[in-house]
């Protein structure tokens, strides 16, 4: 057995001894493999000391959604592309292969670091949606929705950027902006090819023609506001706005930082374009992930989260050294990225 200090890197080491509370109440048990959650539990308890753990039989756990969410990748390829040739789709079969993955995602803490980027310019379309009908799904989880409107917000998320094939490859290929008017038109495509569907539920199309609209009605293609837009239209294009930023590469090839999705966020509902009742829950969702990480501050001063606001959950509390600094105080200092090997792998959505 080993002494380690208690931190994120003992996660899937054999725990060496029993973990008792003040009051003697058996806490861990000696044997067990160490999850996040014990590594709050154990700082909880037994803050700044060592622990015994068995570093040999350190398990590197797989996410549960990540053969899944490889192994889905290439089918929705090949189904969009059939189903915009013939306009013909098998809806039952797709969710027989789709629907698993989200109900594992609904389930897995570590989904967001499953979401990844990596394919062909010309194939993160793909990628994006099956993100986006993931991210749309445990938006409506956290919102408190039914397991068949988690699955329906999937469907809607999956399929509000089909249209995106409609458009010469040769824009959309070499451009991330979504100004150009000939990329703008993909909105009513999807619209138009989804609706061909029978019974299909009508809030899908209207996803892929809502999901660019803005609640203060200078989106497109309509201009509408809140009141018009669906509310659950309104957790796609959270999701979509999220996940471009997350996973996209920008023009000359570099990746986003990390937390530059959650900022804009933040920034498109303070601008009244995203709703801030959906987008806030979000955020907090997601900073949650990474409680007690270090993270890297825009003033270049390394940090670690130790408090997320719950209603400014963007600007948590972070100790800087010895000392706590409250970043709702601190204007204009932001998380740019997470430090070492965890912000190689959470960029990777």
């Amino acid at each position: 057995m080993d002494q380690a200090q208690i931190s994120f890197d003992l996660v899937g080491s054999a725990l060496g001894e029993d973990i008792f509370s003040e009051q003697g109440i058996l806490l861990l048990k000696k044997g067990t493999i160490l999850k996040e959650v014990h590594i709050l539990l154990l700082q909880k308890y037994r803050f700044g000391t060592t622990i015994s753990v068995n570093l040999n039989e350190k398990v590197h756990k797989q996410s549960p959604s990540a053969k899944p969410y490889q192994s889905i990748q290439s089918y929705i390829k090949d189904t969009f592309k059939s189903f915009y040739r013939s306009k013909e789709i098998n809806m039952i079969h797709l969710r027989e292969r789709f629907h698993p993955l989200i109900e594992l995602s609904l389930c897995d803490v570590s989904i967001l670091k499953v979401l990844q980027t990596g394919e062909k310019r010309e194939d993160q379309l793909f990628q994006h949606s099956i993100n986006v009908g993931i991210l749309s799904s445990i938006i409506g989880k956290l919102l408190g929705y039914k397991r068949k409107d988690c699955l329906l917000l999937a469907d809607m998320g999956l399929f509000h950027e089909i249209g995106m094939l409609g458009i010469d490859k040769s824009i959309y290929k070499n451009t991330i902006s979504v100004n150009n008017e000939e990329v703008q038109k993909h909105t009513e495509i999807g619209h138009k090819l989804l609706s061909t569907i029978p019974y299909i539920n009508p809030l899908i199309p209207l996803a892929a023609l809502h999901h660019h609209e803005k609640i203060n009605g200078t989106g497109y293609p309509k201009q509408l506001k809140e009141k018009d837009i669906p509310y659950f239209v309104q957790i796609v294009s959270v999701a979509d706005c999220f996940n471009a930023v997350y996973i996209n590469v920008q023009d000359n090839g570099e990746k986003n930082p990390y937390f530059a999705g959650v900022y804009e966020l933040v920034e498109k509902a303070q601008n009244n374009e995203l709703n801030p009742a959906i987008v806030i829950p979000f955020v907090r969702y997601i900073m949650r992930q990474n409680l007690l990480q270090k993270v890297m501050l825009s003033n270049g001063e390394e940090a670690q989260i130790v408090f997320i606001h719950e209603n400014e959950p963007y600007q948590p509390l972070v100790k800087v050294g010895e000392a706590y600094v409250d970043l709702r105080r601190e204007s204009g200092v932001r998380i740019v990225s997470l430090v070492g090997d965890e912000q190689e792998n959470m960029v990777k959505l």
